[in-house]
């Protein structure tokens, strides 16, 4: 199951949602994927590409990059954070036969720019995937990766860039709102609760409601927030 909103935006939730008496501590991995489909349905209906919470902007790899990149004809790629200019990165490439030694590097040259926004910005290798993350929280956070024409080896191979099948999120900012509309959801698991617009929505294991079932809170969120399709 995809993930719609962090682990600690999650587990942050479960200790409100778990207020109730009736959702019990042994229950916390189950009520977490509530809350993780919870959030899936919310976004869904008023339009959000991502939960809204205090977030880092960052730039990810598309899938399966090089982890060699020591014999590349050139060494270059470009980076802005916080939609700053973007700035030549030069890589130095001899000893770049991993993905951990080619993270370092580009967080170490990413730094040495020595703006703001750059100076604490991390580059990690994991699960096969290179990501470049902003120092900064909120919806002006974000991580950029472009190239020149003339030398697009390093962002080609890195699978940096949207152009090559990276993607690249913008933060985001704390709404307590959205959490109190989950924590709702969730705490009326058992009551029945719906959505306007939606003929019916379940999660395995739980049963299931509809439009009719809608608690008149959600509703009127929903309805309030629903922006245009993203």
């Amino acid at each position: 199951m995809a993930q719609w909103m962090s682990d600690s935006k999650a587990n942050e939730i479960l200790a409100e949602v778990q207020l109730n008496p009736e959702i019990l501590a042994d229950d916390s991995a189950f009520v977490v994927s509530i809350i993780q489909r919870a959030a899936r349905f919310l976004i869904s209906q008023v339009h959000l590409s991502r939960y809204p919470e205090l977030a880092a902007g960052y730039s990810v790899s598309g899938a399966n990059p090089s982890t060699d990149i020591s014999s590349e004809a050139n060494n270059e790629l470009l980076v802005s954070i916080d939609d700053g200019q973007f700035y030549t990165i030069e890589l130095t490439l001899g000893a770049l036969t991993s993905g951990a030694a080619i993270a370092a590097e580009m967080q170490t040259q990413i730094r040495a720019v020595g703006v703001t926004s750059y100076k604490n910005a991390t580059v990690t290798f994991a699960d096969g995937l290179y990501t470049i993350t902003s120092p900064t929280f909120g919806e002006f956070s974000h991580v950029a990766v472009s190239y020149n024409t003339e030398s697009e080896d390093i962002a080609l191979a890195l699978k940096l860039s949207p152009d090559f099948g990276g993607t690249e999120w913008d933060g985001g900012t704390a709404m307590q709102e959205y959490d109190d509309i989950v924590v709702a959801i969730v705490q009326n698991w058992y009551n029945k609760v719906g959505a306007e617009g939606m003929k019916s929505f379940s999660v395995p294991g739980s049963g299931s409601y509809t439009a009719h079932d809608i608690d008149p809170m959600v509703h009127a969120f929903i309805m309030d927030n629903r922006r245009l399709e993203v």
